[in-house]
């Protein structure tokens, strides 16, 4: 007699395996699942990379990035306990200038636990190659 190759067949062997069977077609996907579903280090850089002699939007990836990154690391921040919620918007002091003398000016909100202000962020190439960017953040007083 040949044995069944279909997937009919493949549902009777599981059966008369049990559940043993089960669990392991069970594994089988919850990997498959996390290996398409969890997101991967190369592709979080390749969203936050710059183009050299480019320089970034205000409401870019890397922008938004940057400055979570300042708001989130500064001494205000770890003395008062603020944590940070979300970068509001983000856009261009200037509109129509997208870099004069090697910066750009956003203007944009970040919102925290303690509310919302309005910060501006200058952006500066620290490379002559223009390769890398610097974010400093202007609070109000």
């Amino acid at each position: 007699m040949v044995a069944d190759q279909s997937w009919r067949g493949m549902l009777k062997g599981l059966h008369a395996d049990g559940w043993r069977g089960y669990a392991f077609v069970a594994f089988l996907i919850a990997c498959i699942g996390i290996f398409l579903l969890v997101p991967r280090q190369n592709a979080r850089d390749a969203l936050l990379a710059i183009t050299p002699g480019q320089m970034p939007a205000c409401d870019s990836p890397p922008t938004r990035h940057m400055l979570a990154q300042a708001v989130s690391g500064s001494p205000a921040a770890r003395t008062q306990g603020l944590v940070l919620q979300k970068v509001g918007s983000l856009r261009d002091a200037f509109p129509g200038v997208a870099e004069y003398g090697g910066r750009r000016t956003c203007l944009g909100e970040v919102y925290t636990n303690a509310g919302h202000v309005a910060v501006t962020a200058i952006l500066t190439w620290t490379t002559p190659e223009r390769d890398e960017v610097h974010l400093n953040v202007l609070w109000p007083i």
